[in-house]
């Protein structure tokens, strides 16, 4: 055999080489194993962080802009329809400090009725009542286009809650991400309008109403829950309240709502009458 030709100084050489990898070898096992616990334990402290960051980035509220919502390039948002259809028009948003681009007004036999409302306003909710269907019927036909400018003059009137600002950024919330959504929600917050003289409605109960109104999106929520669309809606209705209102015959500002023109002729009829309106209608366009 190999090891009966080895000296013995060389099988005790051998002997303490084979124990030096022996020990090398346990030192490495015991390293490793000290390496892989905390790591372990990172890995899952880790991954809650990160699962901690996923929950809390989609709660969390969308921020605030001062920027105007897409769709609502004039400050408010034009419908337009043919066929059976009424379809919300596409636009950019106003930019943060700039101001809005009117939508022209033109003589083409049809009825361009344009509103300025709070889904606040117990005066507006009757107009819609009473008229909304047939607003609707008139512009799916093609014979009126409709132009919804959200705006909140009633804060003093539900507590300290802001309820009419928070009630319009919803509109505000709806064009942006939704548009086609926004007619349904408008009149959701209408059929649900709270009385005056309480606190409104909560953020998470607007959500709700625009779910009840038939949309689900998410960033429609976090927009409603962090009222993103502050800043623009008091800019807007400052604009209102205190500008000539665009392609108004009248050339005033808004004074309460709704204030309601038809081809830049202001109705200042009854608001429960249907047959009023649509009398009012008619003889705009028959000049």
């Amino acid at each position: 055999m190999p090891d009966e030709r080895l000296t013995k100084n060389d099988k005790r050489e051998r002997a303490r080489e084979a124990a030096r990898i022996a020990r090398e070898k346990q030192k490495r096992a015991e390293n490793l194993r000290r390496w892989l616990i905390p790591t372990s334990v990172t890995v899952v402290v880790l991954a809650i962080a990160a699962i901690v960051v996923l929950v809390v980035s989609t709660s969390a509220p969308a921020p605030q802009t001062a920027a105007g919502p897409k769709n609502m390039i004039s400050d408010g948002i034009l419908f337009t329809g043919s066929g059976g259809a009424m379809t919300a028009t596409t636009t950019a948003a106003i930019k943060a400090k700039s101001t809005p681009t009117p939508n022209p007004l033109v003589s083409d036999g049809v009825a361009h009725i344009v509103t300025y409302v709070d889904f606040s306003c117990p005066a507006c909710q009757s107009f819609e009542a009473a008229n909304s269907a047939n607003i609707k019927t008139l512009v799916e036909k093609g014979a009126a286009t409709l132009e919804v400018h959200p705006i909140a003059i009633l804060d003093t009137h539900y507590l300290t809650s802001k309820y009419s600002t928070r009630s319009n950024n919803v509109g505000a919330c709806v064009a942006n991400y939704a548009p086609g959504n926004f007619y349904a929600v408008m009149q959701q917050l209408y059929t649900d309008q709270p009385t005056e003289g309480t606190s409104g409605l909560t953020n998470n109960q607007l959500v709700s109403e625009a779910h009840k109104a038939g949309l689900t999106n998410g960033s429609v929520d976090k927009c409603i829950t962090g009222v993103s669309f502050q800043p623009w809606v008091t800019a807007a209705t400052a604009r209102a309240l205190n500008n000539p209102l665009p392609n108004s015959a009248s050339g005033a500002a808004v004074t309460g709502t709704p204030t309601i023109l038809v081809n830049g002729q202001s109705y200042t009829g009854n608001f429960k009458d249907p047959s009023a309106f649509t009398t009012f209608v008619q003889k705009v366009l028959a000049g």
